[in-house]
């Protein structure tokens, strides 16, 4: 006896089909009519006056399989929680379609340039071809949700479709998974690809043109045959085959959906549901109760008729009872929903070998589970209908499922990341799937780079490293601290700039691009250099600036760069070092005191011009050879050196990615970690990708600006971790404790990768015996083995030997002459106290002097001027320098006191020596 009413049962009726015989291959696509918006009417509603109209929508998967018991019992009801919002028939979609394998290496392998590095690009896509092999070829997954309603006409049918998307967005967000309705065009592409499986390009239609010319949709999305059997179609040299779940068990595994649909086959599992109102839920349930009571009553009866007073009422009854009872408490406490439901499976094959093949194998996934999964017997064509993301019910297999049994079909199994244009990181640990991710499409590109010493951290950067400058333009910068990248800069012809008290290459931290900026312009540089100046001198005193440190630092920046934008020259360290020294501050002297060990003590590395080539694409900055009190100051320094790298490329329209190496050294000065917070934040907008590689996140997680830095990075990726705080590392980038097992006890090169709002495993290693894994490996012991580091020259790569064959560009080696004259000596005059005059509106009162001076003062003068022309040697006439008052120009909003030289030749009464005046 059914549980159910025949009246009750009205519900799960089958569609009508549109054409019961049909005449054409046309005809076998149910679908009477397509909009622009993605709306399409299939049919009669059950109601004469109605049309059934429906809409497809497609969402992402989320990761439930990587969860752990706690985080999937949160999704399940999470998701039982949106099935009981729903209140119109829906249908589920899990569609494994065809992946064109040419696209998919058109869009990650690297392409060859004729540049002298195509032996590389033929390495990376070696293991990229293997990795794709490893995966499920061909095999693309896509979920959908397609909505059924009835309604009058399509007006109507639109209204409905956009209250119900607003609970769609609610839910699904709720779930953590993204969804957005297909356009008309989209959703006959996703079935044009279906019947032409294989020959996917060929689909070129567009609803708004046949609408100007009258074409039929249908026309593009048949095939040119289709033969029927009772157990399968053969579709132009495919095998198709219709299936059905025909027999439940009490209780359903939530892995049970995810094993078929993981499957290396292409597939279409769908589920159809049908809500049952609550108030006809409730009214049969007590209904079907009462007559249980009834028939109860009735039995009784007849036994004590019969004399037959001690017997229990039939095991029949008793338990049709207890079901009924079970079903009224779910609904009225634990908040179930009763549905009608029905699951399709359609399996695509190139024979009919494989066809039995695949069908046997799915069977016996539902035999293991206690699933008896059946064949369509005749039905094939309705339930394949069915089946496609169409919006139609044909075929009459459904059942009845509380909300929970419902949800037990759960379609989500782990998150992927295949992104246009991106970078090759691995292959999915779940899916086995590769990762291709686009940090440049991320809302912030910026990243982290975490791992234990041998976890694969510097081999993970390198390897992205070498990508970016194999596949793009874009420019790679590099801090390096240890010596670990100089190989591969070597390697790739770059500029090694391996800075020292000794060295010879020079970066100039001052240096803007004074010729070609505005006054806007002008504005941002002081505001990016005082800050610098901020953290260098904060550096410098230990983290002991004071308010008034903080406005002379900002007032010599101020009269530094006014000056040099005007004579259009760019400053080094001893021009700002020499106005310091004629501030009157005590602080100011002793500002300068901290300074003078850097600019003309034997520190002096950043008192030059810059040397190094500023245009190589692949830069490594080497610190390793700093002694400790030149590192914090030469970190600092660089970036700002870096920073105006990126402001250039900006404006070139280049990407810059920086990496900084062992980023907790920055972190730990407090102006330094704020300078770096400011740079994180601006590169973004200059096409600057930055990446913070370091080793225990934990450390990082005890630090402010570093959480901030952190929370703010769309990427991080996640090797082996020891002592993770789990709790603070969920709530600062979102990774779970489930998911923290895959960086806790990870083998090297395997961990987790956070790419915007994907977070998978990811498994990057490859096979030690490639070039490579010689070029990026950095452990000692494989080294010494290979013989490396007796400049052996086995694999070819990162050795001097390696770069003579003629295969490796050399590298740009930057060397400058003696910088013997480089800083004059000088002797500094005695200097009047400045005055002060009102600044305008661009520079507060202050007081400040003025330079003017850009030349030799008398063709007899012999004297050697700095690079600013602000001071000269002693053989030249005595400089007394006051601040010149400026008319605003047309169309400027300078006023006030401009830092500027006024200079007048008076003669000494006493000696007739020439004096400078003001």
């Amino acid at each position: 006896m059914g549980l159910f009413s025949d009246g009750f049962k009205e519900l799960k009726k089958a569609d009508v089909p549109l054409y019961r015989t049909p005449k054409s291959i046309q005809e076998t696509i149910e679908i009477v009519s397509v909009a622009e918006n993605g709306i399409f009417e299939v049919g009669r509603g059950r109601n004469a006056s109605m049309n059934k109209y429906s809409k497809c929508y497609r969402f992402t998967d989320i990761n439930y399989t990587t969860a752990n018991e706690e985080e999937q019992e949160s999704i399940f009801e999470r998701y039982c929680k949106f099935l009981n919002s729903l209140d119109c028939q829906f249908k589920i979609t899990v569609n494994n379609k065809n992946k064109d394998m040419a696209d998919l290496r058109e869009m990650v392998l690297l392409s060859y340039r004729q540049d002298g590095f195509d032996r590389f690009r033929k390495i990376y896509n070696d293991i990229i071809e293997d990795k794709i092999r490893e995966g499920r070829q061909g095999i693309e997954q896509e979920r959908y949700l397609t909505l059924t309603v009835e309604r009058k006409n399509f007006e109507e049918a639109k209204a409905q479709f956009a209250t119900l998307e607003a609970v769609l967005h609610k839910g699904f967000g709720e779930l953590g998974t993204e969804i957005e309705p297909l356009s008309g065009n989209e959703r006959l592409k996703v079935l044009h690809d279906f019947y032409h499986l294989g020959r996917e390009d060929g689909f070129d239609f567009d609803i708004r043109h046949a609408k100007k010319v009258g074409a039929d949709f249908r026309n593009d999305l048949c095939n040119g045959m289709l033969k029927y059997f009772p157990e399968h179609i053969e579709d132009e040299g495919k095998f198709v085959r219709a299936l059905f779940i025909k027999k439940y068990p009490s209780s359903l595994s939530d892995r049970f959906l995810n094993l078929i649909t993981s499957l290396p086959v292409h597939s279409i599992v769908s589920i159809d549901v049908v809500p049952v109102p609550k108030d006809m839920t409730t009214k049969e349930l007590q209904k079907k109760y009462l007559g249980i009571e009834s028939d109860i009553i009735k039995q009784q009866r007849v036994r004590n008729k019969n004399n037959d007073f001690s017997s229990e009422i039939s095991y029949a009854k008793r338990m049709e009872k207890k079901d009924i009872e079970e079903i009224m408490d779910d609904v009225r406490e634990n908040d179930q929903c009763l549905f009608y439901t029905a699951v399709s499976i359609i399996l695509v094959a190139e024979s009919k070998e494989e066809l039995e093949s695949v069908t046997e194998t799915v069977e016996s996934i539902g035999k293991s589970h206690s699933v008896t999964i059946d064949i369509h017997y005749l039905k094939q064509r309705e339930a394949l209908n069915t089946a496609l993301p169409i919006g139609v019910r044909q075929v009459e297999t459904m059942r009845t499922m509380l909300t929970q049994s419902l949800a037990a079909l759960l379609p989500f199994n782990v998150q992927e990341l295949n992104d246009a244009g991106g970078n090759y990181y691995g292959i999915n640990q779940i899916s086995r799937n590769i990762n291709v991710g686009n940090r440049k499409t991320l809302i912030n590109g910026n990243g982290f780079i975490f791992g234990v010493p041998g976890s694969g951290k510097s081999f993970f950067a390198k390897q992205e490293m070498g990508s970016v400058f194999l596949n793009t333009d874009d420019d790679v910068i590099i801090i390096d601290p240890m010596g670990e990248y100089f190989d591969i800069a070597e390697t790739y012809g770059g500029a090694v700039v391996n800075l020292s008290a000794y060295t010879r290459n020079f970066v100039n931290p001052l240096e803007a691009d004074m010729a070609h900026i505005n006054e806007k312009g002008l504005r941002e540089v002081i505001a990016d250099k005082s800050e610098f100046m901020l953290s260098l001198c904060d550096q410098l005193l230990g983290n002991a600036l004071n308010q008034k440190h903080h406005s002379i630092i900002d007032r010599c920046v101020r009269g530094l760069y006014m000056a040099a934008w005007k004579q259009q020259r760019v400053p080094v360290m001893s021009d700002f070092y020499r106005i310091l020294k004629m501030q009157k501050e005590m602080e100011a002297q002793e500002l300068a005191l901290s300074l003078e060990l850097f600019v003309e003590g034997s520190l002096n590395i950043f008192n030059h011009h810059t040397n190094v080539d500023v245009d190589n694409r692949f830069t490594v900055y080497g610190i390793q050879d700093l002694g400790s009190q030149l590192a914090p100051v030469a970190m600092l320094v660089m970036m700002e050196a870096i920073q105006q790298r990126i402001l250039d490329n900006a404006k070139r329209g280049r990407a810059t990615w920086l990496y900084i190496d062992e980023c907790h050294v920055l972190l730990g000065s407090e102006y330094s970690a704020k300078y770096l917070q400011q740079l994180w934040k601006k590169v973004r907008k200059q096409g600057g990708l930055c990446t913070g590689i370091s080793q225990n996140v934990s450390d990082l997680l005890q630090n402010y600006i570093a959480t901030t830095l952190l929370s703010n990075s769309e990427f991080v990726v996640l090797l082996k971790q020891s002592n993770v705080d789990s709790a603070k590392l969920a709530e600062t980038i979102g990774v779970s404790d489930a998911q923290l097992r895959f960086v806790s006890n990870s083998s090297s090169g395997t961990g987790l990768l956070k790419c915007g709002s994907v977070v998978i495993p990811f498994d990057n290693r490859i096979s030690k015996d490639t070039d490579l894994y010689r070029l990026y490996n950095t452990n000692l012991h494989e080294k010494i083995a290979e013989g490396a580091l007796q400049g052996k020259p086995d694999s070819g790569f990162g050795s001097r030997a390696g770069m003579a064959d003629g295969f490796m560009p050399q590298p740009a080696v930057q060397e400058t002459g003696p910088a013997d004259d480089f800083l004059p000596e000088w002797a500094m005059p005695e200097v009047a106290a400045p005055q002060t005059e009102p600044a305008g509106d661009f520079m507060p009162e202050l007081e400040m002097p003025g330079w003017d001076m850009a030349e030799s003062i008398s063709p007899e003068s012999s004297s050697r001027t700095d690079s600013m022309g602000l001071f000269s040697e002693e053989t030249a006439p005595t400089k007394i320098y006051e601040p010149k008052r400026h008319k605003k120009e047309s169309g400027s909003d300078f006023t006030g006191t401009v830092p500027a030289f006024q200079e007048t030749e008076q003669t000494d009464k006493a000696g007739g020596d020439w004096m400078i005046y003001g």
